[in-house]
């Protein structure tokens, strides 16, 4: 028993020390909010928007020790709406105009160390 205890301990030392040396980041949004340590990266996710959907709306809610977060959405290649940038202790809903058609969420952290929870969705609005 504590010669697993022992190997799970240095498992454990070795991913903390190689997230500081190269950066980590642990979760997969939408759906499970992501860890971050030292991570400098970009990275897309892609949204189908169809039907009676004319917004789409991305929430965030996160604690960054070190580092921010920067957001947007695009379609074809080309931004739709502004650049939101985070840091520190944020909560925020950014509300997009869409039509139908396949866009894409970016997000790009530099030097990032904390927890991040994002979520989006397509939807109906009836106002902005």
């Amino acid at each position: 028993m504590w010669r697993n205890l022992l190997v799970l301990a240095a498992l454990v030392g070795g991913v903390y020390l190689y997230g500081l040396n190269y950066g980590l980041a642990l979760g997969l949004p939408p759906f499970t909010p992501v860890y971050y340590l030292n991570h400098s990266a970009e990275m897309t996710y892609g949204l189908r928007v169809a039907g009676g959907s004319d917004a789409v709306k991305i929430t965030l809610e996160g604690r960054l020790k070190k580092g921010r977060v920067s957001l947007w959405l695009t379609r074809g290649g080309r931004k739709v709406g502004k650049v939101k940038e985070y840091k520190g202790t944020f909560r925020d809903q950014i509300k997009y105009k869409v039509e139908d058609g396949n866009y894409t969420v970016h997000v790009k952290t530099d030097g990032a160390e904390g927890t991040v929870r994002y979520d989006w969705v397509s939807t109906r609005f009836q106002a902005f």
